[in-house]
Parts: C-alpha cells; sequence; structure tokens
C-alpha cells in the first residue's frame, strides 16, 4: 500500500497540465459535516476515517474540464495535518474549506470561527514560507495586497496567502431552531470576519448545497463575484465581494467581533426567557380552559341548590 506522501507525490504528476486542477482541504471540528459536504460534491460516499481522507472528483466547470482534489481533514488531526497537501507546486491551486456547524452552539460560532481561521492563516504562511523562496513568497504577497488596495475597506482586510472558503453546514437546523433576530446577528458576524479576514462564506445544507458548488467553482476559475446577502436566506458572498458598509456592525467599542458575541449571546438569552414565559402562560391557560363558561353555570347552579337543600334541612329541623 502507498504511503500518503507517495499518494501526494503522484497527485501533482498524474493531473494533466491541460486541464483545469485544484485542491481544497476541508478542515473543521469533529462531526460538523466535512464528509457528508464531499460526498454531495461528488457523488462518492466517503467512510469516515482519522487522518487525512483523499477524494478526487472530475467536473466540467464553465466549459472547461477540471480535476478537483479533496483532502478532508479529521478533526482531531486538525493541527498535524492542516498544510500537509500544500506545497510549491500546489500552492497557487489551492484552498481551504472551514466547515462550521451552523446549529451547534450558536453563542460560540464566531469565537471557533475566527480561532480556526487565525491558525489556518499563521500555519499557512510558515508552510509557504518554508515551500518556496523569499522572492516567489514576496510577489505572492504583493498579488494579494494589490487586490486588497482596490477594496475601499483595505485597511481592515488582513490578507490570506491561501484563499479561505468559510463553509455554514446544517444551514436547514439553523433556520428552523434558532429565531430571525439571532439569525439576522450570526450571519452579520461571519459576514465580518470572512470579508475582513479576506474570506469566501457560503451557507448550505443536505438540501441545498449548491451554491457550495458554485462557490469552489469560482475558486477554481474566478468569473463574476457572488454576492447573496439575505439574512433570511442562505449566504453565498466569494472573497472582496461585501464591505463593512453593507455587513452594518454593531454599535459597541472598538471591536466587532465582542459588539457581535455581545448581541447574540443576549439576543438568545432573551429567547430562552422568552420562551419559558411562553409555557408558563400556556400552561395558564390550559388549566383556565377547564373552566369554560358553561362549567362555571353549572358550578354556581349545583351551589345554589346545594344552598336550598341545606335550608330547606334547617327549616324541618326548626318544625
Amino acid at each position: 500500500m502507498n504511503s500518503l506522501f507517495t499518494i501526494l507525490k503522484d497527485i501533482q504528476i498524474n493531473v494533466p497540465q491541460s486541464q483545469l486542477q485544484h485542491s481544497f482541504v476541508l478542515c473543521g471540528q469533529t462531526q460538523v459535516g466535512k464528509s457528508t459536504i464531499v460526498s454531495k460534491l461528488t457523488s462518492q460516499q466517503i467512510q469516515d476515517q482519522a487522518g487525512l481522507i483523499y477524494t478526487q472528483q472530475k467536473t466540467n466547470i464553465i466549459g472547461y474540464q477540471a480535476v478537483l482534489q479533496y483532502f478532508e481533514i479529521s478533526g482531531q488531526a486538525f493541527k498535524q495535518l492542516l498544510t500537509l497537501p500544500l506545497n510549491k507546486q500546489s500552492y497557487q491551486q489551492y484552498s481551504y474549506i472551514l466547515v462550521i456547524d451552523l446549529s451547534d452552539n450558536p453563542h460560540e460560532i464566531l469565537n471557533i470561527c475566527n480561532s480556526e481561521i487565525r491558525y489556518i492563516k499563521e500555519e499557512t504562511e510558515k508552510k509557504l514560507q518554508q515551500s518556496i523562496d523569499v522572492d516567489t513568497f514576496k510577489q505572492l504577497e504583493l498579488n494579494i495586497y494589490d487586490k486588497i488596495m482596490m477594496h475601499h475597506d483595505k485597511n481592515r482586510i488582513i490578507p490570506s496567502y491561501v484563499p479561505i472558503i468559510i463553509v455554514g453546514w446544517k444551514y436547514d437546523l439553523f433556520s428552523k431552531n434558532l429565531d430571525q433576530e439571532s439569525r439576522k446577528w450570526i450571519t452579520r458576524g461571519l459576514r465580518y470576519l470572512a470579508h475582513s479576514n479576506n474570506c469566501s462564506l457560503v451557507f448550505g445544507s443536505n438540501q441545498d448545497y449548491q451554491l457550495i458548488r458554485q462557490t469552489l467553482q469560482y475558486h477554481v476559475k474566478p468569473s463574476v463575484s457572488i454576492y447573496q446577502h439575505d439574512h433570511l436566506k442562505q449566504l453565498c458572498i466569494t472573497q472582496l465581494s461585501d464591505s463593512i458598509e453593507n455587513i452594518n456592525l454593531p454599535p459597541s467599542g472598538s471591536n466587532p467581533l465582542d459588539g457581535f458575541n455581545k448581541i447574540i449571546k443576549d439576543q438568545i438569552v432573551a429567547v430562552v426567557n422568552n420562551q419559558k414565559k411562553k409555557k408558563q402562560s400556556k400552561i395558564t391557560e390550559e388549566d383556565w380552559n377547564n373552566y369554560k363558561e358553561e362549567k362555571i353555570d353549572r358550578l354556581i347552579k349545583q351551589y345554589e341548590f346545594q344552598q336550598k337543600q341545606t335550608t330547606k334541612q334547617e327549616e324541618s329541623v326548626l318544625i
């Protein structure tokens, strides 16, 4: 059986130069949906395994034949294997897919996402500095900064040496289980993280993952940028398509992330408390339904009858 390093070496050789090629490295916490996403995109059944899982797909993108390579890193191996497929031959056709579970711990989503973006960027920069010569690395920096400098938010965007696509998975549960206001602020917070870190952002689910496919195709063969930003629908925003003005930052302090986190936490707590009140009032209402008007009338008549009977008995005793 070939070693992982042999497989990685063969991948670079076996892809014809005439075809588009791109490597996607899926990472994120355990059980967020990485295997499911690869299965949906490739129509291949992916077995749950530890470590690094490799899948290849041949497809057509805007009239071009393309070979897409998916490297899925299990949650536990995130830090050990993150940059393993990245080398001096592949870095120009390479993207990370950071998968976030939208349905799990909504009050922690932004902190988790921010921490993992920072780790990916730090490790990628370190690996590239080791893999390519100084002049090539400087040219890569210039190319990235040239694109960012064309954006009016240039002073608020931190460059990413390898593109990162943030995928918010399980959107169906997210939209079902969270109230509209909470979803709005979580979505705005994710937009801020994506835009300020030069990332793309897209939402999807088992039932609807076509926007993810479109976003990946955009990173393979860039064409018209995608900007679908309705907070009540699935998002799809490619790199540098958003703006701080359109995101609408919270009015608090110098750190927007802290502002988003506070609003999200307060909103979720408020919803929980409101649900408790509704539950209590519902019980009271159900109890009250046991005493509808006709029942009360019956009880009154029964009481009056008993009173008359008592009066008669007392009169008979006096006689």
